[in-house]
């Protein structure tokens, strides 16, 4: 989504607090779109000039909150987690507008592979990453917390079994390697 007020582009990966930023700088007519297809829709000198970021997030955290979710494609009533991970092979299968990404990286990169973002967070240290954003973009508003899902009580790492650690780290390789996430566990 472009931020013509705060002179940015933000790439919005659905699971990394991508609401709670969207609640600062505004909604974008047609969500998720990843930064090529803003770079297609978008004039050049403000591609060139504004700020582009986004956040990604520990795929193993990411599938439990995709598995998880209150909004959306609901799936935790109809399959159990391990049948979840068999069936989940793109980064937004239960997205209401789900994108053929399988990686979160595609969300960031050209057809060619090269980053065309100057920044990419991590939901894992959200806090901190927002307060850079905040000074680059001048931006003085604290990040709400927005589609939390308080429902959600165990640890990511409570869900898995060395069988589906290995799943998620073969399905979603591109990601563990590229962001060097880790299972920590």
């Amino acid at each position: 989504m472009i931020s013509n007020q705060y002179r940015c582009i933000f790439v919005e990966v659905p699971k990394t607090g991508s609401t709670s930023i969207r609640g600062i700088i505004g909604h974008p007519p047609k969500p998720h779109l990843n930064i090529y297809q803003i770079y297609q829709t978008t004039d050049e000198m403000t591609f060139l000039s504004y700020f582009k970021f986004g956040f990604v997030r520990n795929p193993w955290d990411r599938a439990v909150s995709l598995y998880e979710r209150r909004e959306g494609i609901e799936l935790r009533n109809k399959m159990t987690f391990p049948e979840f991970i068999e069936w989940m092979k793109f980064a937004s299968c239960t997205c209401v507008h789900p994108v053929p990404h399988r990686y979160q990286l595609d969300w960031f990169v050209s057809p060619g592979g090269d980053v065309m973002v100057d920044f990419i967070g991590r939901f894992e240290s959200l806090d901190q990453d927002w307060l850079q954003i905040q000074q680059k973009l001048k931006i003085d508003v604290p990040l709400p917390k927005l589609n939390f899902n308080g429902n959600r009580l165990r640890d990511y790492r409570e869900y898995y079994n060395k069988q589906l650690v290995s799943t998620v780290r073969e399905r979603f390789a591109v990601d563990v390697e590229y962001f060097n996430y880790q299972f920590e566990g």
